[in-house]
């Protein structure tokens, strides 16, 4: 009975032009306008291009010949060099998408580089080493054995171009208004009272939410595929570690489902249930960087973390510029969690308004 019920329902999402239209080829065409309007915005430092970093100083004793020399030395080494009074390192970096940071003190300096760009930070370092090596001593006076190195590196990810972002985090938005797609099934349901008649027949509550799950992120699925597809033939979206990847977007349909049913079950209403869940989504994207990219956003980064969509757009995201990320473990956990609870929920909903009506 329950395999009957998931391919019927199945074949009724799969048929649906409003699935096809809010999985497919709305994705796609944000994907076009965002990673065109913001291509500017995240396109790198041109190669050939002078280095630019910035400097502070700390210490009392470092003159201003010192820092005119190394200025001038910098920019021999093709690095431009811009004085900062105030503000974290770690911030400029980021706010001003420098390769690197030098603080100067009494007898140390310490250099701040950006992994989103190592290489410039890599020349940073070469001219700041090779200017205390070679002209602090005859331009300052000072004695360079006493000047330590210290190379710090803030945890920034490597640049990622706009296709590549809006690309992947338009399929995980979308992918989170899952709950949509069922509608079909909700709206089936309610015109010829199939649900009314499934609550008094012999199958447990487990079975009809399974038969409402499946189907749902199964077509969602499908059509995420899709999508990806198009979005490499059309724009060259580029996806990094596809086994990851695949089980990522898996885990979040999976919970995007879970959490409309769980309203679904509690709300028994199809327009309340997509109102909540458009309002949890919005604010889950807005957070998470669907709208504004994460790397530029003002957001703490304890706000973003609250975000079920910031852990996967991120290791989405760096799995496709690295190969690799530190949030791919958070992404499922969180993803599972969510599953779990939301599962739980509404089968205990469904159990409650059963036995209310029998």
């Amino acid at each position: 009975m329950i395999r009957y019920l998931i391919k019927n329902n199945f074949k009724l999402m799969v048929r649906s032009i409003t699935n096809s239209i809010m999985i497919v080829i709305a994705p796609l065409i944000l994907i076009m306008l965002l990673s065109s309007a913001f291509n500017d915005t995240m396109s790198r430092y041109d190669n050939d291009s002078d280095i630019v970093a910035g400097y502070m100083i700390e210490g009392n004793d470092v003159s201003n010949e010192m820092i005119e020399a190394f200025v001038d030395g910098a920019k021999d080494n093709g690095v431009i060099l811009r004085e900062y009074y105030t503000g974290k390192p770690e911030t400029i970096l980021k706010d001003e998408d420098m390769g690197g940071f030098v603080i100067f003190k009494d007898d140390s300096y310490t250099i701040y580089q950006n992994n989103a760009y190592k290489e410039e930070g890599r020349a940073l370092e070469y001219a700041v080493n090779a200017f205390y090596e070679n002209a602090a001593a005859k331009a300052a006076g000072l004695n360079t054995d006493t000047v330590s190195l210290t190379v710090e590196h803030p945890d920034y990810m490597k640049a990622i171009d706009s296709t590549d972002y809006y690309g992947i985090i338009e399929i995980v938005y979308f992918g989170w208004c899952a709950i949509v797609c069922g509608a079909g099934i909700f709206m089936s349901e309610k015109k010829y009272r199939i649900g009314k008649k499934l609550r008094v027949s012999a199958i447990s509550e487990t079975k009809l939410y399974l038969a409402k799950f499946v189907p749902i992120v199964s077509a969602v699925i499908l059509g995420n595929v899709i999508t990806v597809f198009l979005s490499n033939v059309m724009f060259g979206v580029h996806w990094g570690n596809p086994v990851l990847s695949a089980l990522i977007i898996l885990f979040s349909v999976a919970a995007a489902t879970a959490l409309g049913l769980m309203f679904y079950n509690i709300f028994d209403n199809v327009v309340v249930t997509i109102i909540t869940v458009f309002v949890i989504v919005w604010l889950a994207g807005f957070f998470g960087g669907s709208f504004e990219t994460y790397m530029f956003s003002s957001h703490s980064i304890q706000i973003k973390q609250l975000s079920p969509i910031y852990h996967i757009n991120r290791s989405l995201v760096e799995l496709s510029c690295m190969g690799h990320s530190d949030y791919v473990i958070s992404a499922v956990v969180y993803c599972a969690a969510i599953i779990l609870f939301c599962s739980f929920a509404a089968v205990l909903a469904g159990s409650v308004r059963k036995r209310g009506r029998a």
